[in-house]
């Protein structure tokens, strides 16, 4: 990848998020940088997505996509992988001290444990990491998400984990503690929602003003207003809505 001048990181974030989406659904390229849209083409050609067309802006992954990072498919994949690794077991290990231990030798399992943990110790068939904030925070900046984090990690979580008492109790064989602080980090970076929206103001009468905010209040399209200053702010995709009422309600003369 880096040698074509595409990001590593980015390249096997996709394949991680690629492995959790859904089969038979079209996903949106639209945002996707130059160098993302020539992966997307060499992933076309390996057939882990299907796009009708090289500019069509929407695609679908394959079953194969849906597989890239699961365990058999990295066993396949290296020739170093004993027999013992291609059956369908879990490999990873989370302790309620926010290590992670992976039994495998799959560069490919490494590297997707690497989007998320700060890895610490590399033996043969063990890999050791951490759940730290910024290893999480990472993640969460290159578009992965807590819950496709913790999803990634009960899938293959080692056999061990799941006889575990509180884990039969439980919904989640992973320690309580580890998956709340992951959500936490998360949340951290999504105190601020953005919406879009329009700003209307410099309104001739406080009847005016009043009128267009409740109609656009009545159709759940204000986002904040200011009956002092006479100034709303309304969602974008409700701006041409609210402005053919305000052109009706001003050729009326009420």
């Amino acid at each position: 990848c880096e040698e074509r001048g595409i990001s590593l990181p980015e390249c096997l974030s996709m394949l991680f998020q690629l492995s959790f989406s859904t089969l038979g659904r079209d996903y949106s390229s639209e945002g996707m940088n130059s160098q993302m849209l020539t992966f997307l083409q060499h992933l076309r050609e390996f057939g882990l997505v299907f796009q009708r067309k090289r500019k069509e802006g929407r695609f679908y992954p394959t079953r194969l996509a849906l597989n890239v990072t699961s365990k058999e498919a990295a066993a396949t994949a290296s020739v170093a992988m004993d027999e013992e690794a291609t059956q369908d077991c879990g490999y990873i290990v989370v302790e309620t001290n926010y290590r992670v231990y992976a039994y495998t030798d799959s560069p490919l399992q490494v590297a997707v444990l690497g989007l998320f943990t700060e890895l610490l110790y590399r033996f043969p068939n063990l890999v050791v990491g951490v759940l730290t904030r910024d290893s999480v925070r990472q993640a969460l900046r290159g578009g992965i998400t807590a819950e496709q984090i913790v999803s990634y990690l009960e899938q293959y979580a080692h056999p061990n984990m799941r006889l575990v008492e509180s884990a039969i109790q439980s919904k989640s064989c992973l320690p309580p503690t580890v998956v709340d602080q992951i959500k936490l980090w998360e949340l951290e970076r999504n105190r601020f929602t953005y919406t879009e929206g329009v700003v209307y103001n410099q309104f001739l009468s406080h009847t005016d003003f009043v009128t267009l905010r409740d109609y656009a209040q009545s159709i759940h399209m204000l986002v904040w207003q200011n009956e002092r200053t006479r100034t709303m702010v309304v969602q974008k995709n409700g701006h041409d809505d609210v402005k053919r009422y305000w052109k009706k309600y001003s050729k009326s003369g009420v």
